[in-house]
């Protein structure tokens, strides 16, 4: 062992210290060997055997494991416990989390959910694994930066997004018309990404002072976009793409929500990517948009006269029986939908403690998958809009219509209006996850509520057309309408979208 007082380091190197022996009598001896005298600057016992004497202190030793590290050297106590990770963290910026956190928490399906079609916030996905543009790059980190100062509640992520979306709007000013040359779809995905930017950045001033969303001019940038899309393949003779199909849908519902008609050029989703049941969807959705424009015309000629002339009630009478056929054709397409995949019905038990606000209705509807829930919300969403312009339309011609007639249509529109809000509020539920069903024996299903508060964002998203949609019925009941208005704004912070937001809060919609 080391010698125990002080000494020069040589005297402690050759281990200079007092040994004893045991006699065989059992008595202790003791030799005892002169030791280190510290003599300065050369001690005797050095002197003695001709060595180097080294200068040390037992206080500061110089061997180097005491001074690798500050709990050899003594200077600290080491603490107690497993030693920690010496493998230092990695440091992300401010716009490297806001990317990571919008790309995996926000745009990617998480492995539980049932897979469903694929939609331009998937494309962003695929994109940032691939081709690197830079004016898709600062679109994402803006996206991102601003999603994040909203769900996280982070001021300098929102001064930071603001600050790169001016710089992305100098750069597609001057970049935007090259890339439409070279790549539709990065156009595009742009647009879309500007456009959410906008609708993420809106906030509750801009509600008061401005009625039309400033998303609403990307839209337009869109569709000159799409409009140049088509021209370059004017016979299908290239398939669409998803970004391409997925940008005319976002389109045809800004132009439901801005009382548009939807181009000529615009009106067949064959060319655009649609098929199947899709596809004739799409077709009943052009045919509503067009209707409500054409709804709006007509209003806005009659707000000038005490009473509808002739040739307005001829033109709302035709719009009268183009309603009547698309509701009849809504059914129809419905119909065709296999039964396995339609909603099933699960009272709620009265004993079920709940969270205040997670359900309207006593009844609650389950799917086979998410992936046909938002079908159906879709559909419900749709019908909904059709009957609330139906109603409209026979407020128009109610001076001239029979009385008898015209009371049945109204209470039959009315009716239908609230029978789809009741199937709506009864599957919002399940797309937000809020319950979920079991088996419980044969034939049996039992469900099973959650009081989890956090509702993920994809899920979220798919409820967000559908609920902004029924908050802008005005014929609904109040107290129905402030439901869905709660919900949306619920999705409008999870999302950090501040339209959805401020449109749940302030009810910006009359549909």
């Amino acid at each position: 062992m080391t010698y125990p007082n002080g000494g020069c380091h040589t005297c402690k190197i050759r281990r200079i210290k007092a040994r004893s022996l045991s006699s065989l009598y059992g008595q202790q001896l003791t030799f005892h060997i002169p030791k280190c005298d510290e003599t300065q600057p050369t001690c005797q016992r050095c002197i003695k055997s001709r060595r180097i004497c080294i200068k040390t202190t037992a206080q500061k030793a110089n061997f180097l494991i005491h001074i690798e590290n500050r709990y050899a050297s003594g200077e600290t106590k080491r603490p107690r416990g497993p030693r920690s990770s010496l493998t230092p963290a990695l440091y992300f910026d401010l716009q490297t989390r806001a990317v990571i956190y919008y790309l995996n928490y926000h745009l990617r399906m998480p492995s539980d959910v049932q897979c469903l079609p694929g939609s331009v916030a998937d494309s962003i996905v695929e994109w940032v694994s691939g081709t690197t543009i830079p004016m898709i790059d600062l679109a994402i980190s803006s996206m991102a930066l601003a999603v994040f100062s909203r769900t996280q509640q982070h001021p300098v992520a929102a001064m930071e997004a603001c600050a790169r979306y001016d710089e992305l709007l100098r750069h597609a000013q001057i970049t935007m018309p090259t890339v439409v040359e070279t790549n539709i779809d990065a156009a595009l995905l742009a647009v879309f990404l500007m456009s959410r930017y906008e609708d993420s950045a809106y906030n509750a001033e801009e509600s008061q002072s401005n009625v039309a969303f400033n998303s609403f001019t990307h839209h337009d940038g869109a569709t000159s976009i799409l409009k140049i899309w088509r021209h370059r393949h004017p016979r299908d003779m290239q398939p669409a793409t998803d970004i391409v199909k997925h940008s005319r849908r976002g389109i045809i519902r800004s132009a439901i929500l801005r009382y548009l008609a939807v181009p000529s050029w615009l009106e067949d989703g064959r060319l655009f990517g649609e098929r199947g049941q899709d596809l004739e969807y799409d077709r009943i959705l052009v045919r509503v948009a067009n209707l409500r424009n054409q709804l709006m015309a007509v209003q806005q000629n009659n707000s000038h006269l005490e009473t509808i002339g002739h040739e307005l009630f001829q033109r709302a009478q035709k719009l009268n029986s183009e309603a009547a056929g698309l509701d009849k054709a809504l059914q129809e397409w419905a119909i065709q939908i296999p039964s396995a995949c339609h909603p099933r019905r699960h009272p709620v038990r009265t004993d079920a403690s709940l969270p205040a606000g997670h359900l309207f209705s006593s009844v609650i509807y389950s799917y086979p998958g998410i992936g046909y829930a938002a079908l159906w919300l879709n559909y419900s969403a749709t019908r909904m809009l059709l009957n609330r312009a139906w109603l409209r339309i026979l407020e128009l011609i109610q001076p001239l219509s029979d009385e008898s007639t015209w009371n049945q249509q109204m209470e039959q529109c009315r009716t239908r209006i609230m029978v789809t809000a009741d199937d709506l509020s009864s599957s919002i539920p399940f797309v937000l996850e809020r319950f979920k069903v079991t088996n419980a024996g044969e034939h049996q299903t039992a469900t099973v509520f959650g009081t989890n508060e956090e509702i993920r964002p994809y899920v979220a998203s798919l409820a967000a057309w559908p609920l902004s949609v029924a908050s802008g019925i005005g014929s609904l009941h109040v107290e129905r309408k402030q439901w869905f208005r709660t919900q949306l704004a619920l999705i409008g912070r999870i999302l950090g979208s501040g339209v959805l937001a401020c449109v749940g809060a302030a009810g910006l919609l009359d549909l």
